[in-house]
């Protein structure tokens, strides 16, 4: 005991655990500290909100979204109950709609806001657990943290009740898994590959988004086989012995996929049971267009059932499918039209006005607005990654470092993958949809900057320090800036025009 004591309570250890607290403590200001202010709805509230108080009160609905991002938001309402005091009949109105237009006076936003934000606190640490195991250096882990903790776009829009908040932090969790899960030196458990497919599941029942995750299975596989493969090059195999090992290495890899998939279909099941459960009754007339059977399961008592399931997550799959068929399309010619098109979303194009209102002599404004200093460094992390992957793929560059070249490799091709699927949807899409590769452009530009400066980083030379701590002097003091817009604080007309940067943000003031 006493060994082991001495060993977790190590000099390295105890400075992890420091910078992990302090990023931690740092996060907590920018994303957690007063998340309830401002005490009024804005973008998709209106919509989340309403879910969850059907939730709470055993009504059924559809939405075009999986259900567990609603459910957590709705935990949050039940926890906290912030507003127990208010007219319960006033909260009921809410089951009877899909958009709130009135909320009651001193209605509190603690409860509904609470996951998300609680989530999007805690993703910072996630954060630096990653670019810890791949770097095992825990002051450059923290200081590029700041990526995270001082972008002004992920923070404006995680302080809400919606749903990319807590959809971040379980495709970080997802992520880290991942790279542990490359860095161990054991051969991986199939019970490995049921977590990983049970954590890469919880995102996609909050966002079909997160299926971008899947693509880390490949990867991760690969990884394992390669080792293989090149182990049993070393043993001088015959023909037949490698055909036998190959055909006994696809069948284990098929296995371990299997095993994969079963963990995320556990997700799937128990999200939508939960949400089926919780649905006991129909409001009014809004049976989102339930099929006879589905509305005979509610009339019956019968939606925890579990050999109901199949009727019920039809009626609900077939919903989402017919709701996002009804999105219009993008019109850049609109002089409200808040979307923008994917080739955009790298620059902040286009920051969205979610809220405004007077206050004195000024306007108190609410925007989702990108920091530009951690969105340059995130758009040079993905263009360096590119251009290193082309580089050893088509000129046959020498690779420094396999493992941080995989993982460049990794994370570069979910970041592709994800942009041209957006490229191809029709919908109108917002600049919070590029939120998931701006993450990954996070983690890139910290892989990059560790292959590239591999072996000066070793040799710990002062400069290198100097130029990052520079670099995250400018993110903060460029968070500070675009801050007023972030934390609904009033600005003056020339205060705001001072923040328009560029023409293409589409920042306007009211005059």
């Amino acid at each position: 005991m006493i060994q082991f004591l001495k060993k977790f309570f190590s000099k390295k250890r105890n400075l992890v655990v420091f910078y992990a607290v302090a990023v931690l403590i740092a996060s907590y200001f920018t994303y957690f500290k007063n998340y309830d202010y401002p005490p009024a709805v804005f973008w998709d509230e209106n919509y989340h909100i309403a879910s969850a108080q059907k939730y709470l009160e055993g009504v059924i609905f559809m939405e075009p979204h999986p259900p567990l991002g609603k459910m957590f938001i709705a935990l949050g309402e039940y926890m906290m109950k912030p507003n127990r005091f208010i007219n319960q009949d006033e909260l009921h109105k809410f089951t009877q709609t899909d958009y709130i237009k009135d909320f009651p006076a001193g209605y509190s936003f603690a409860g509904v806001r609470l996951f998300s934000t609680l989530f999007a606190w805690f993703s910072a640490v996630l954060f630096f657990l990653i670019f810890y195991l791949v770097s095992k250096n825990a002051h450059l882990s923290a200081l590029f943290s700041s990526l995270y903790v001082f972008d002004n776009a992920l923070i404006i829009h995680s302080r809400a009740a919606m749903l990319e908040g807590s959809h971040l932090f379980f495709i970080l969790l997802a992520a880290l898994y991942f790279v542990y899960l490359l860095g161990r030196k054991t051969p991986l458990k199939l019970s490995n590959y049921f977590l990983f497919g049970f954590l890469v599941g919880i995102p996609i029942m909050i966002k079909a988004t997160g299926g971008i995750l899947l693509l880390l299975l490949p990867f991760l596989l690969a990884c394992e086989n390669w080792e293989k493969i090149r182990a049993s090059r070393h043993q001088g195999p015959t023909l037949m012995r490698a055909s036998r090992s190959v055909l006994d290495g696809l069948k284990i890899t098929l296995l371990k996929s299997v095993v994969f998939v079963f963990g995320a279909v556990i997700v799937f099941f128990a999200v939508w049971q939960i949400h089926f459960s919780l649905g006991k009754k129909i409001e009014g007339d809004k049976s989102y267009r339930a099929s006879e059977e589905y509305k005979a399961i509610i009339a019956e008592g019968k939606t925890t059932e579990f050999k109901n399931f199949p009727a019920m997550v039809k009626d609900n799959l077939a919903y989402m499918a017919n709701y996002n068929k009804g999105v219009p399309v993008l019109d850049v010619c609109k002089p409200d039209e808040n979307g923008s098109h994917p080739m955009t979303w790298p620059l902040g194009d286009k920051s969205i006005n979610y809220r405004w209102e007077r206050s004195g002599d000024g306007v108190r404004y609410m925007y989702l607005q990108s920091n530009p200093a951690t969105w340059l460094l995130g758009l040079s992390g993905i263009v360096i990654s590119l251009v290193l992957i082309v580089a050893v793929f088509l000129f046959r560059l020498p690779i420094k470092d396999k493992k941080l070249f995989y993982l460049i490799s990794a994370f570069a091709a979910m970041y592709v993958s994800y942009m041209a699927v957006m490229l191809r949807i029709e919908r109108v899409m917002y600049l919070y949809h590029y939120f998931i590769p701006l993450v990954f452009s996070f983690i890139l530009a910290f892989l990059v900057f560790n292959y590239i400066f591999a072996e000066k980083l070793a040799a710990k030379p002062k400069i290198i320090y100097k130029i990052i701590l520079l670099a995250v002097v400018a993110i903060i003091i460029s968070y500070s800036f675009f801050s007023p817009l972030t934390y609904y604080q009033p600005l003056t007309t020339e205060q705001f025009k001072q923040r328009v940067w560029f023409d293409f943000w589409k920042l306007k003031p009211v005059e």
